[in-house]
């Protein structure tokens, strides 16, 4: 698949089974690549939603899989580039494939906030139908209701803004935190986002902040119980009520809700089988809200 500004992306694509029920665009999240996604692979996710009949697309975003250059090959990317670039040309070529039927966003995590951010921008060419957000946020001192924990992610921007400037960029693989590393200039909106205290192109031409209100269509947006850090659940919780004319349908889960057995954390809400009850009830809040 090839973006306006000339990237190449390699997209995944599961057949739906049985019944065609629409195209969901899965979309991964930051440090690492579509593979978390599926995991174990053909018995994960995206084969979940594939078994109950979504043809489902899942993108490498730039720079990793074969969608290189990779940071350590050369490659380079901002922030800026998968709001204006990667997702709008994603969402299109789901829209083709999907004709008349309905196209859903699920993104986790960056994804999830990348995705919201085109569409109140208004970059893609037919809005998608649903989104489903998970694990996802935006960091902001105002977006921030806790001052421990602004406290502790406007030191931890320190840090990141300190390793970029050591290593050029953010060696995930070297610090065993994901596969893939990330482009400084990226790394650099995501400092600049908390610095300003405000998401915003760096020119100021689009404010992604205020455009939130103006996402159409449903929004589920969910965080999971123990991810007490990279989308704690009351920041999660202020970043989502911007999400539409009323705010997204946001949830905390855990044990005990939905049938689940335990309180997944940032990742575990895409990677661990043990929530299929979970993906379940996303696909019949889909069923729900797409009939």
């Amino acid at each position: 698949m090839a973006t306006e500004d000339g990237w190449s992306l390699e997209v995944l694509c599961l057949p739906a089974q049985g019944e065609r029920r629409g195209v969901l665009l899965a979309g991964h999240a930051m440090m690492v690549d579509r593979r978390s996604l599926d995991r174990p692979e053909g018995a994960g996710m995206l084969s979940y939603f594939a078994s109950q009949g979504w043809e489902v697309l899942a993108p490498d975003l730039r720079g990793r899989g074969a969608s290189g250059p990779s940071v350590s090959a050369g490659g380079t990317w901002s922030y800026e580039d998968l709001v204006r670039f990667d997702l709008p040309a994603c969402v299109a070529a789901a829209c083709e494939r999907a004709g008349s039927l309905p196209v859903v966003v699920l993104g986790h995590s960056l994804s999830g906030h990348v995705s919201i951010a085109a569409a109140g921008a208004g970059l893609y060419q037919r809005l998608p139908d649903a989104h489903v957000l998970l694990s996802a946020n935006m960091w902001g001192p105002t977006l921030e209701p806790g001052w421990c924990m602004r406290l502790l992610k406007g030191l931890s921007i320190r840090l990141l803004s300190l390793v970029c400037a050591l290593a050029g960029c953010f060696p995930a693989r070297r610090l065993r935190v994901g596969p893939v590393d990330e482009a400084q200039p990226y790394i650099q909106d995501l400092i600049r986002f908390w610095r300003q205290d405000h998401w915003a192109t760096g020119d100021g031409s689009i404010d992604y902040l205020s455009g939130m209100g103006r996402v159409a269509g449903p929004v589920l947006a969910l965080v999971g119980r123990a991810d007490r850090f990279l989308a704690h659940c009351d920041g999660a919780r202020v970043w989502s009520s911007r999400i539409g004319a009323g705010g997204a349908d946001f949830r905390v889960v855990g044990r005990g809700d939905w049938g689940l057995d335990f309180d997944p954390d940032h990742m575990e809400l895409v990677t661990d089988r043990r929530c299929l009850p979970l993906w379940q009830e996303i696909h019949r809040w889909l069923l729900g809200r797409l009939s």
